[in-house]
């Protein structure tokens, strides 16, 4: 599968003519965050426990009814449902932004109904970013408006640590991010 494609669910044989499919389930969730459902004629715990242990969110094994097959594909796409780019609630007090949820009365972000953990700064730059999102935006100018002007952080790389913290946390790849994107020799871009 070329990696441009953004598929909603894989469903993997592990039967491939050229690779082991727990080898390609591993890789795809080495590289990305998109549900795996395994189809297999194997039929033994160790494959199962393996596959599941490589990322695959279920397993089903052939021979099955196709409508046992379409009610786990709901299942797990009922469950990565996917929220758009940034809404608010009612009272503006909670807005979901990608696949993170943030909770502005008391500080706190989810990514799927978890708590993720974030520094008082870290928490500060994401919303920072999330107002800005889609603009280019300068390490110096990111530093003042954090910071302040005449802050002793303009010179150091503590805004390169603090993002490279929030990317650990927030970004389904990390060493691919998708949302905080460097920008070579300026600074950064947040994804719309």
């Amino acid at each position: 599968m070329p990696r441009e494609y953004n598929p909603d669910l894989i469903i993997l044989d592990l039967n491939l003519p050229d690779i082991d499919g727990q080898q390609i389930c591993k890789i795809i969730r080495g590289e990305q965050d998109v549900p795996i459902l395994i189809l297999s004629a194997r039929d033994n715990v160790s494959d199962k426990v393996v596959c599941l242990e490589y990322g695959a969110d279920d397993y089903l094994t052939k021979p099955f009814e196709n409508i046992e097959l379409i009610a786990r594909v709901k299942a797990i796409l009922r469950r990565v449902e996917k929220p758009a780019a940034v809404q608010e609630d009612s009272d503006g007090q909670a807005s979901v932004f990608h696949h993170l949820t943030i909770d502005r009365a008391n500080r706190q972000v989810f990514i799927k109904n978890d708590k993720i953990s974030l520094t008082p700064k870290e928490y500060d730059i994401l919303l920072y970013f999330i107002e800005k999102a889609g603009q280019v935006l300068s390490r110096d100018t990111i530093v003042s408006d954090i910071w302040g002007k005449n802050s002793i952080y303009s010179w150091s790389r503590s805004l390169d640590v603090h993002i490279k913290n929030l990317r650990q946390k927030v970004e389904i790849n990390p060493k691919n991010p998708d949302i905080i994107k460097t920008v070579s020799g300026v600074g950064y871009k947040i994804k719309k």
